[in-house]
């Protein structure tokens, strides 16, 4: 398991903001990681909206919100389940009810549509990912706080805040690969019954190779320190992984 501490959820006391001692700072990449990663591969993929996956790929997103699928178990009060630390991204699409690109996206153009399975097309997995840092919140205030780390509107993030909300919202930092040569991609078939439906993860069929960084050594670092010292402004808890 990564992380030392487990979830602690302080639903009764007033929030207490954490120190800087209290978000682990990122490590530096070195020469070995490098290698290692040019060989590791993911055997599960977690099913994000397209818009997401585009944002991690480009670089210009570093973390995800996640609160666990519908068939994700546990009940109203199970949080997302971390279940690996290296996954391929399945992208999906969001349907909002009466919702356009403008409501649901600070930035409209960040717009995305996935292959649909329904329609019988098959799902490229191009991007993949490996986590970096996780964190459980309650906090409103993460709304806010992290308000220039991802691609969502606010009232898009608060939506996902408030579903569940006996479930505290899991932050992930995520580290993008992508798969640029066609021969790697790796391509589910349209199988509904099989990656259809409201569960986070899917276990793939084949490994998928991480593929080439989205962001070089410097620039994700960068990114990794502004995202821990923004989270010293929230309520949180670190979150294990596998």
């Amino acid at each position: 398991h990564r992380a030392s501490r487990g979830v602690r959820v302080r639903q009764s006391r007033a929030p207490r903001r954490p120190s800087r001692g209290d978000v682990a700072s990122p490590t530096r990449a070195s020469a070995s990681d490098g290698d290692a990663r040019r060989n590791a591969t993911a055997s599960v993929a977690l099913k994000e909206w397209a818009a997401v996956v585009a944002a991690l790929k480009s670089g210009e997103q570093t973390v995800l919100f996640r609160k666990g699928g519908l068939r994700d178990g546990g009940g109203k009060s199970k949080g997302f389940n971390l279940k690996s630390g290296r996954f391929a991204l399945f992208p999906t699409n969001y349907h909002p009810p009466n919702k356009d690109a403008a409501d649901v996206l600070a930035r409209p153009e960040a717009s995305r549509r996935a292959p649909d399975m329904r329609r019988g097309e098959s799902v490229p997995l191009r991007v993949a990912g490996e986590v970096t840092g996780a964190w459980t919140t309650y906090d409103p205030c993460v709304l806010d706080a992290l308000g220039e780390h991802h691609v969502w509107s606010r009232e898009t993030l608060a939506s996902r805040l408030n579903w569940k909300p006996e479930a505290p919202i899991a932050i992930v930092e995520v580290r993008a690969f992508v798969v640029d040569d066609d021969d790697d991609v790796v391509s589910l078939p349209p199988d509904v019954d099989l990656y259809g439906g409201c569960a986070s993860w899917v276990d793939l069929p084949e490994p998928v190779a991480l593929g080439t960084p989205a962001l070089s050594d410097a620039a994700f670092e960068a990114r990794a320190e502004a995202l821990r010292n923004a989270l010293e402004a929230v309520e949180h808890e670190p979150l294990e992984w596998e």
